[in-house]
């Protein structure tokens, strides 16, 4: 099976290969902090992947995890056991129990301040303009970033004239999604607006894996020639999900619909307030400002063999970044100079209630203030035309003022206080470099540090296990080399190599063999390294086509005793699959007719709680899906067949006498249609 798939995927990119195409579109990033002064890609180091609303389109997506699997360093994993809240981690992070990517919306980080987790069901796919994704340490961006940084633009009003757009679709397992857009000029000077609202239901798969969604977002624009450009943006999102969760194998066996403790639930209720402002400034200079203010109260039921648990988290987050950019000549060389500031402030409290058999109830209570300060320099110059230096630092500081509580009557006699202000800093540089021999041809070198700090539940975990309030901030350093070449004007490829070396990786270990006795502690180094290949062509105006594989390789690089056997150095961290390949054909046979073709291969992996890598992997899977749509004035139909194949898999397992699984969904449709105007 395993080498009929990649078979299979070599020949969806193999067609686009053969003949003289029409040119690509340019592409240009911005590798700043806040979106400001563009750079074409071939002169960014390091790799960063471009993912527009029309590929979205042609994907066929319908939640923002779908759109990310397809990329080269991203893996993709379902924990919950519904579509909409799969896990996503970049470049070998994903073994933890803590995420090490950042997203962006905007500009605003929408990484839960209390566990760094995303949600990306929190994230509106049908408002998306486009997905640039920077795996590798991303130090411009911060903190919490070892992996890499996805940085989400959401689209706004257009200045022609007004603009209305219905969508509605519906599919197996009750999915129902009904949609509405509406943007352009308003009638006063410069103004323009926003609007999009989209519900959507499902009955699941499984067993008590179904929800309801309610996204909306408004977006009120204001631009003056090209010097000044503004938006104040309102998100609400007000989501009810349910969880199925993992089962035993043995179960799944009988039944892959199987829901092992049906009841779980996550619900969610979201305000975001976003405001924008970039201004051209004279000699070149221009400013850009992000300020934000979000509210997410979430409220979750875990119903387990041997006990439940309810809990109710408010988080309140506000804060603002400020960045200053010059885009000039330094002694006749180009150069952009940036530099900013921001700081950000959360206030988290939460309630947890939960019962174990045979014990009484018992609750605790954690509130948390958290500061958040970051400064930042970068400089791109060119020393040629063929080659452009860049360098740069970012300083964080990061302060949690920590109170809680618990009252557990079957452990303690009486309530237990726990209050904790620890603070972080650390100064991480950047150095890169672009050497370009040809006009469609670079070569790349990209060094870069950063830092993942403690989470409150690591440092002030409750109960006999994991309490440790001395643990420092995870370290990176990412070494990166790679290549960008164009051919003939109809073929895009990149290959990056990494190496990226850990230090002080926060585990949950063994500390006393007699009586397992554990807690969060730092080990000295683990390691990821890999390659990254990337093709995307054109043929004239009827076919285009991607072909996307990497290889990762992430071990432990020390000896040490966790609750799941001995950890020797060498051994493979959970979840991380070394071989994963994409590739995608779409062809246009008429005007307004579109057939793709999408193939994903991941390859097999050790089981979550395996890191001494004894039971067996987590099988390799192909996955085959296929979509139809076709334009016809303004009038969009399309269908869309998942899993063609009715192929039998899971993307997440958890080792145990009988191992647990999430199965994902067999083969399944979704068809729609739309009206743009």
């Amino acid at each position: 099976m395993k080498l009929r798939g990649l078979f299979l995927l070599s020949l969806l990119a193999s067609t686009a290969n053969s003949y003289a195409q029409e040119t690509l579109p340019p592409v240009v990033v911005s590798s700043t902090r806040l979106r400001d002064v563009d750079q074409p890609l071939n002169q960014i180091p390091g790799k960063v992947i471009v993912v527009t609303a029309e590929e979205i389109q042609q994907l066929g997506a319908r939640t923002v995890q779908e759109v990310l699997q397809y990329q080269t360093g991203v893996v993709l994993y379902d924990l919950n056991g519904n579509e909409f809240q799969q896990s996503v981690d970049l470049r070998g992070f994903n073994g933890l129990a803590v995420p090490a990517t950042s997203v962006f919306v905007d500009g605003v980080r929408v990484n839960e301040p209390d566990f760094n987790a995303i949600n990306f069901d929190l994230i509106p796919i049908e408002f998306i303009e486009r997905i640039e994704i920077m795996p590798g340490t991303a130090t411009v961006f911060g903190r919490n970033a070892l992996g890499g940084v996805i940085n989400i633009t959401t689209k706004r009003g257009r200045s022609d004239r007004p603009h209305f757009e219905f969508d509605l679709g519906g599919g197996s397992y009750g999915r129902q999604k009904y949609s509405f857009k509406t943007d352009g000029p308003l009638p006063f000077t410069n103004l323009d607006y926003y609007l999009g609202v989209t519900r959507e239901l499902t009955d699941g798969f499984r067993e008590a894996s179904g929800g309801r969604i309610t996204r909306v977002l408004s977006k009120l624009g204001y631009r003056l020639s090209d010097s000044t450009d503004a938006t104040l943006s309102y998100t609400h999102v007000l989501d009810h999900l349910k969880q199925a969760g993992a089962t035993f194998a043995s179960r799944l066996r009988v039944d892959r619909n199987d829901n092992l403790t049906p009841g779980d639930f996550f619900a969610g209720d979201l305000h975001l307030v976003t405001l924008n402002v970039r201004q051209k400034l004279p000699a070149g200079f221009s400013v850009a400002v992000n300020g934000f203010v979000r509210n997410n109260d979430a409220d979750s039921f875990i119903k387990g063999l041997f006990s439940v648990s309810t809990q109710k988290t408010d988080t309140l987050s506000a804060g603002t970044t400020v960045q200053a950019t010059h885009d000039g000549t330094i002694l006749g060389k180009k150069n952009i100079l940036n530099f900013g500031a921001e700081y950000s402030k959360n206030r988290i409290v939460a309630k947890n209630f939960g019962m174990f058999t045979g014990c009484p109830p018992f609750l605790t209570k954690k509130n948390t203030d958290e500061d958040v300060v970051g400064l930042y320099v970068s400089d791109s110059i060119s020393i040629f035309e063929s080659l452009v230096l860049v360098g740069g630092f970012r300083y964080d500081w990061d302060r949690l003022d920590f109170t809680g509580s618990l009252n557990d009557p079957c452990s303690f006699p009486a309530p237990v206080p726990l209050r904790g202000v620890p603070s972080f800093h650390r100064v991480s540089p950047k150095a890169g470099l672009v050497f370009a021999p040809l006009k469609d041809l670079s070569f790349s070198f990209t060094y870069s540090e950063g830092i993942r700090t403690p989470t409150t539940d690591e440092m002030f975990a409750f109960g006999p296990f994991g309490s440790n309030p001395n643990l420092t901030p995870m370290k990176s350093k990412n070494f990166e080399i790679g290549a960008k070449a164009a051919v003939h004007d109809w073929l895009d490829a990149s290959l990056a190599l990494f190496y990226t070396p850990v230090r002080d990786e926060i585990v949950l270990f063994v500390t006393d063999p007699d009586t397992f006795f554990g807690r969060n502690e730092n080990i000295s180094k683990t390691l990821r390294r890999g390659l990254e290949l990337s093709l995307k062509a054109r043929y004239q105006k009827w076919l285009d086509a991607f072909f996307n594989y990497t290889v990762t390789k992430a071990t432990f690089e020390t000896d040490f005793l966790l609750f799941s056997g001995q950890v020797r150095k060498g051994d493979e961290l959970p979840l991380v699959p070394q071989h994963r390949v994409s590739a995608g054909i779409n062809v246009h046979p008429l005007d307004g007719l579109t057939l793709s073709l999408l193939g994903n291969f991941v390859g097999s992996q050790f089981l979550n709680n395996d890191e001494p890598n004894d039971a067996k992997k987590l099988a390799s899977y192909f996955v085959l899906g296929s979509r139809a749509a076709y334009e016809w004035k303004n009038w969009t139909a399309h269908v869309t067949v998942n899993n063609l194949t009715d192929r039998r898999y899971s993307t997440y397992g958890f080792q145990a006498p009988d191992p647990l699984r999430v199965p994902a969904p067999g083969v399944n449709v979704f068809a729609g249609l739309s009206f743009r105007y």
